[in-house]
């Protein structure tokens, strides 16, 4: 095994984040040669570091006629405590057909002024995010340090 990929199997740390969540809308912003380009709302609930919180999130996401499909948006998470942790995401994978799940491969960024996450600050989360096509969605994240 490389080196390389031994300081990176050490850099992921224990799952982060786990929420379950519904793509509250959609909407249609441009049709053309690049792909078509559309806005998602999207709320999820879950756990960070076992601790309950809520996120809204509003992202888009660009399918190109290759069938790849990358994605970014922001995102701001509050847990049942009253701490805010701002997020900024981004992903990409393959487009599917319908009826199929998307699977993305994500990096999201935290940042919160909360004492109780400010470690967080500087790292990024490398997550795994599906939807399915009834608009469910479930997000994983690992620490990355």
């Amino acid at each position: 095994m490389s080196r390389r990929v031994l300081l990176r199997q050490h850099r992921i740390q224990h799952e982060t984040l786990d929420e379950t969540g519904q793509v509250m809308g959609m909407r249609v912003l441009s049709n053309d040669a690049n792909g078509v380009n559309v806005e998602v709302s999207l709320q999820t609930t879950g756990t960070i570091r076992g601790v309950p919180e809520n996120t809204l999130w509003t992202y888009n996401i660009l399918t190109r006629p290759d069938g790849s499909v990358q994605g970014g948006g922001n995102g701001i998470m509050t847990t049942k405590d009253g701490d805010v942790i701002s997020l900024i995401g981004n992903g990409s994978g393959k487009a599917v057909s319908p009826g199929e799940t998307t699977n993305f491969r994500t990096m999201l960024h935290p940042h919160s002024a909360s004492p109780k996450y400010a470690d967080l600050n500087g790292t990024a989360w490398a997550g795994e995010y599906d939807v399915n096509a009834d608009g469910s969605a479930v997000n994983k994240c690992w620490e990355w340090k």
